[in-house]
């Protein structure tokens, strides 16, 4: 227990440098509340990196004037590493230590008490679910449920499984280890096997969250005081994030429930958070076994949909068949036509009149679709088409381009080029950052550079003097000013290139496609290994290797010249092929491969910055580098 004497502690706990018994080094605050102070620390006999919890007496009197309050809030703090440490679950945060130090300061020593925690850098649960709630998708709903909300029943079953109520089951609450949920903040948890902190009205929680026991007798809130919690979170997924005007302590329901799935969804919500805790779940198992039997309902619905429909008899009858019939005999006539008349003067045009007008007749019966006569008659891609991020794409025929001659043995070879869609413009910030919001569950932000798993997609900051295009801020990522929107996105890695084409289904050009789209002319295309102007590397008087090397010591170099203009990248004229910017200012990422490369084999392809070819790791970005994406023509093989 902590002596009284803590006058000389200040509000911030401990300061970067401070060791705990010689263990554990603090690297910087990343939490506080009334309840202590949480530290980014670095276990310096296991090397790695930890949360820890700390408490002092002097920072609750800060909150809190009475000694009672402050002495239950020390025993809350004590059976918080009671109860986490009862836990074994993947889906529970882990305790490593718990312990007492005293921290020395020019004005004295400070005693403080602590808990060494697994820490986890990611988000919480909040960042995978929707503002406006998932509904009426039921497919997300479904790989959510499966995905996030199970994984947590397990944890509170688990909480549940040694006679501890957690009492404070919220999204916040919940960290995201990756795509693994971890329930923390055992600040409210009661067992039954602890004595309780103290006897008097004790409301505390999260009302949006909070049972009606919970609020009305705090001290009596079991098991189904969490369940109430989970049907809350359950109902928010769906529906959206809870209000500030929704009422709390209130059974909730669906406003809309327009198939089963959901009509068993909101049964489950319903029985999960009753107001009376008799008419709710008794057990997790129990809300878990309702939510698989929800699962099972929506599996046997798209089972029934993706059966094929009985088929009419008799189809003779169908006016779609005797149509194809009709337009099949008047193909077959036309032929005949075309072979009696051919070479006479002035009956072409009139075969083809002929032709017209049948095609307009049986369009009659094909008012949503292609007729067959179109089918037979048109087999040409279309020479543009909109992708999933809604950038344009344009088609590039196939053709052929003239490969240089590299250091090695090898010689000038031509390449044949299949027919591709190629992005009209460069990827800009604004569609960049609307990709890495929408994987915020699985990205991680560290200082400057932005993870994802153990990939660097991106490297924040200034691009240029005076110019930081996107930034972090309240969890979301943002484009710092309306007017850099549609400038293309630079210094993002071929990681997190690649990883934006793959998300839209698409994949990075190889070296000789992007050679092939510069359209230069009709003939084969044939470029230099430095085609274009002068390289960057050149103008900045720094290689790309020595800026790869100074990024792998920690020093985030970039261009600050201001000469380096940047434009909206509709700016630049459209080639031959409506591609805008090829071999203009900024320098993009490809492929090394000269043959087309599916979108499934590219994770062990070297990657390029066009137009030099260059080799480059996938993990560096560049103040020059962007990218575009390329999707596939599957060519049948002759």
């Amino acid at each position: 227990m902590i002596h009284s004497n803590m006058s000389n502690c200040r509000i911030n706990i401990c300061e970067p440098g401070n060791v705990f018994n010689h263990k554990w080094v603090i690297l910087e605050l990343i939490g506080k509340g009334a309840m202590g102070e949480i530290y980014l620390a670095h276990q310096l006999n296991l090397k790695r990196d930890v949360a820890i919890k700390v408490v002092s007496q002097k920072l609750l009197k800060d909150f809190e004037d009475n000694p009672d309050e402050i002495e239950s809030a020390f025993q809350r703090f004590k059976r918080e590493v009671h109860a986490m440490a009862q836990v074994r679950s993947p889906n529970v945060l882990q305790i490593f230590d718990y312990g007492s130090a005293v921290i020395q300061r020019e004005t004295g020593d400070c005693p403080v008490e602590f808990i060494v925690m697994e820490y986890i850098p990611g988000d919480t649960l909040r960042f995978t679910m929707s503002e406006e709630g998932f509904y009426p998708e039921q497919d997300l709903t479904k790989d959510w449920m499966e995905e996030y909300f199970l994984p947590v029943l397990d944890g509170v079953n688990a909480i549940h499984d040694v006679d501890i109520v957690h009492r404070d089951i919220k999204p916040e609450n919940i960290l995201m280890d990756g795509t693994t949920p971890k329930i923390a903040d055992f600040g409210l948890a009661r067992s039954t096997r602890l004595k309780p902190v103290t006897q008097s009205m004790d409301v505390k929680g999260t009302a949006h969250y909070m049972s009606p026991e919970h609020f009305f007798d705090f001290r009596k809130a079991d098991q189904r005081a969490d369940i109430y919690s989970l049907g809350k979170i359950l109902f928010e997924a769906i529906t959206g994030k809870i209000s500030e005007g929704t009422l709390p302590f209130k059974t909730v329901s669906l406003p809309n429930a327009e198939s089963p799935f959901f009509e068993k969804l909101d049964r489950v919500i319903q029985d999960a958070t009753a107001e009376d805790r008799k008419n709710r779940y008794e057990s997790v198992a129990q809300l878990r076994t309702a939510i698989i039997e929800a699962l099972d309902v929506y599996k046997k619905q798209l089972t029934t949909e993706l059966l094929p429909s009985p088929k009419r008899s008799p189809s003779l009858h169908n006016p779609k068949w005797i149509w194809t019939g009709v337009a099949i005999a008047v193909i077959a006539v036309t032929a005949m036509t075309i072979w009696h008349l051919v070479g006479e003067p002035g009956n072409s045009s009139q075969v083809l009149k002929s032709l017209s007008i049948t095609n307009k007749e049986v369009k009659k019966a094909y008012p949503n679709e292609s007729s067959p006569i179109e089918i037979m008659l048109s087999n040409t891609p279309k020479q543009s088409i909109l992708s999933e991020d809604g950038a344009s794409m344009h088609f590039i025929p196939a053709g052929a381009v003239t490969l240089p001659a590299n250091n090695s043995s090898q010689s000038e070879r031509p390449v044949r080029v299949n027919p591709f869609y190629m992005d009209e413009a460069l990827v800009t910030n604004h569609q960049y950052v609307e990709f890495l919001n929408h994987n915020l569950s699985m990205i991680r932000v560290e200082r400057v550079v932005v993870r994802a798993e153990d990939e660097i997609w991106l490297l924040l900051g200034e691009v240029m003097e005076n110019y930081e295009p996107i930034v972090f801020q309240k969890g979301e990522f943002k484009v710092s000013k309306i007017a850099y929107a549609s400038l293309p996105t630079l210094r993002v890695t071929a990681y997190g290139a690649s990883s934006y084409a793959r998300y839209y289904k698409r994949r990075l050009p190889t070296y000789s496609e992007w050679l092939h789209a510069l359209g230069n002319d009709d003939s084969p295309t044939e470029i230099s290994p430095h085609y274009g102007d002068d390289s960057w590397e050149e103008k900045n008087g720094q290689s790309m290797h020595g800026q790869m090397h100074s990024q792998a010591e920690g020093d985030i170099s970039r261009p600050k010249s201001s000469n380096s203009k940047l434009s909206s990248v509709i700016n630049d004229q459209p080639n031959k092929y409506g591609i805008r910017g090829l071999n203009k200012h900024i320098k993009e990422w490809g492929l090394k491969v000269s043959d087309a490369t599916s979108r499934d084999k590219i994770k062990d392809v070297e990657f390029v910055v066009l137009p030099s070819a260059v080799q480059r790791f996938p993990w560096e970005g560049f103040g020059e580098v962007g990218f575009r994406c390329v999707r596939e023509i599957k060519v049948k093989a002759e």
